[in-house]
């Protein structure tokens, strides 16, 4: 059968690395610096500047960073670039309250805690498309391919009063690229791998097309080691991923836009079902969208999309089997200017269907959704957002969610904030309808997993230094896990989340400093333990020197120890870990640039998930031309 991707729930005593303690004091330092005024800094043309950098994802409409009452992290496509042969889930690690999980090297499963919840509970949107598996509940981060994102937006904290079900953790939205002219990349690496992307994209007159396409193979070692006593396989694990994406659209008349979009993955993962096997998932992730955008009055602005997301995986070798979630998705969403600000409100539809070679009890389901919500000063320096939410779903009904965000501007440069929100995460097909195997079965009498959240924080940005301070507390409830029989899974467990997450970034001529962490506290609010693979300390910090055609950097990312099952024992013991990163960029020409990334240059031993083992030192080479 495919590997299973589930969060779960464990205990865990404090502790952390000394590592992510000198993040801290780097963090710390970079605050009083910024309060004290006592550097003399110049801006660095790879800041980003919060009052200009526009985002949707924190509305459902554009608003600047600084507007925006809620925690907003933006990757640009410069960030994107110096990722190398990194995953998206890596780059993502390296945002205060983002931690990953993974079970081997490339391709291999696994998923994002953001600010300690599960991994089921982030909703992933590609151009505002949902893709995920309806059977499992998860997100293949692992396939998304960096060469096809312009941008990623991460809004940290509950968000279904903006997006339905699934956002108890947040939302990541990625942009992909729209491409003017064109461009190729080529890279080799370690573990044999060879990638290239290609870019073509142009306009003639209101006409405009973009097309993207890439290929990457690897040979990563085997992703398990001896200590996983069932699958453990010394055999290789490669992995090839094959991606595009398009994008076509037409200026029919002023205000008047259509839109065509279709982004696509194949892949081929190898993994480990036994030592006497070779076992792997063909794995297919689709979105295709039709979008309408009209200017329909002075202020007032309407977008129609029809889409459809799917996730198709087939499992080839002991357990073959395949699951694939079709999701066809209806939106109407109208922009207006009213009462000082501006008003988000219109209706969604959603249907998803699994089609497996296991007999789920039911295999549809439908959900229909209102929503609105307003954003806008309501006096002078103070900014406020309200958003609400109703989705009637055809197995558990109606639920209802909602938002409150509030800023205030109270100085030159400084903000401070206040947030409360509800979420809930939709219980899985496998949760629900799986059918009876071994004295197992699903349980269709599930009810949503619930939570709510309070959130506080402060902001400071000046020409050359950033920092922002958030506090969070965020209680989950109906938690769904295994009964103490093995024959079903039940609504009992609960947890509760607290913790504060600190950015800072620092310029001065050629120098770029940014330094993220996050101390948090995420234990199973019944037992007081700490959850599943989650650190109480994790961060990471960069540094970045230009001059000229030459960039040179290097990263440091740390997690405290964590508990890999929910008894605490000691040999489910995770050991922290801290792991450098070292790159480089050179403009050899113009049009040229060649690139250079080690990671892990200490060729560190680590491990997410026991039984798993991770990549050790790599180094990749990336030669890019463009026109």
């Amino acid at each position: 059968m495919a590997r299973k991707r589930r969060g779960a729930f464990a205990t865990i005593p404090p502790a952390g690395t000394l590592a992510a303690g000198v993040i801290v004091k780097l963090i710390l330092r970079a605050l009083a610096a910024a309060a004290g005024g006592c550097l003399s800094l110049a801006p660095v043309g790879a800041q980003t500047n919060p009052s200009t950098t526009v985002v949707v994802t924190g509305a459902r409409m554009a608003q600047s960073v600084s507007d925006s009452p809620l925690d907003i992290r933006v990757i640009d496509r410069e960030q994107i670039e110096r990722a190398g042969v990194s995953g998206l889930a890596e780059l993502l690690q390296r945002q205060a309250g983002v931690e990953i999980s993974a079970t081997g090297g490339a391709g291999q499963p696994g998923g994002l805690f953001l600010r300690g919840s599960n991994t089921s509970h982030v909703l992933l949107l590609i151009d505002g498309v949902r893709v995920n598996s309806a059977t499992s509940g998860t997100n293949a981060f692992e396939h998304l391919s960096l060469d096809q994102i312009d941008r990623i937006e991460v809004l940290l904290g509950p968000a279904s009063g903006l997006y339905g079900a699934d956002a108890i953790g947040g939302v990541v939205q990625i942009f992909t690229v729209r491409a003017d002219g064109l461009s190729a990349r080529v890279g080799l690496g370690s573990e044999r791998t060879r990638t290239a992307n290609a870019s073509l994209g142009g306009s003639r007159g209101g006409t405009r097309g973009s097309l993207t396409v890439g290929w990457r193979e690897s040979e990563p070692a085997s992703s398990t080691n001896a200590t996983n006593t069932y699958s453990f396989n010394a055999d290789a694990d490669p992995y090839r991923n094959a991606s595009l994406a398009g994008v076509l659209e037409h200026d029919w008349a002023t205000g008047q836009r259509v839109t065509l979009r279709l982004t696509r993955a194949d892949t081929r993962t190898h993994f480990d079902a036994g030592p006497d096997s070779d076992d792997f998932n063909r794995q297919r992730l689709t979105t295709l969208a039709f979008e309408s955008r009209n200017r329909l009055a002075p202020g007032w602005t309407s977008l129609l999309r029809a889409a459809r997301g799917t996730d198709d995986i087939e499992t080839v070798g002991t357990y073959p089997g395949g699951f694939r979630t079709d999701q066809d998705q209806l939106t109407w969403q109208n922009d207006i200017d009213l009462a000082g600000g501006r008003v988000a409100a219109g209706l969604e539809w959603r249907r998803e269907s699994v089609d497996s070679d296991t007999a789920f009890t039911v295999d549809t389901r439908r959900v229909a959704s209102a929503f609105g919500g307003w954003t806008g000063a309501v006096a002078p320096g103070h900014q406020l957002q309200l958003a609400l939410r109703h989705d009637s779903n055809t197995q558990f009904g109606g639920r209802s969610t909602g938002n409150i965000g509030w800023g205030w501007a109270f100085a030159p440069g400084w903000r401070a904030t206040a947030a409360a929100g509800s979420a809930f995460k939709a219980p899985s097909f496998n949760d629900l309808y799986y059918p009876l195997q071994y004295g197992y079965s699903g349980n269709p009498g599930l009810k949503p997993e619930r939570s709510r959240s309070l959130e506080a924080g402060l902001r400071y940005a000046a020409s050359a230094v950033q920092f922002g301070a958030t506090v969070f507390q965020n209680r989950i409830s109906d938690l769904i896990v295994v009964n103490d029989s093995f024959t079903t899974v039940e609504n009992v467990a609960s947890a509760r989340i607290r913790g504060v997450s600190l950015q800072a970034r620092w310029m001065s001529g050629p120098w770029a400093l940014r330094a993220d962490t996050t101390l948090q506290s995420p234990e199973n609010a019944d037992t007081g333990r700490q959850l599943i693979r989650r650190a109480e300390r994790f961060g990471s910090a960069g540094l970045d020197w230009v001059a000229g055609g030459l960039r040179l950097g290097a990263e440091l990312a740390a997690t405290g120890q964590r508990y890999d099952d929910g008894a605490n024992s000691a040999g489910a013991r995770l050991g922290g870990y801290a792991l450098v990163n070292l790159s480089a960029a050179w403009a050899v020409a113009p049009g040229w640039q060649l690139a250079a990334r080690l990671d892990n240059a200490a060729d560190k031993g680590y491990t997410m998930v026991r039984g798993y083992d991770t990549p050790g030192r790599r180094v990749f080479l990336t030669l890019a031309w463009e026109k």
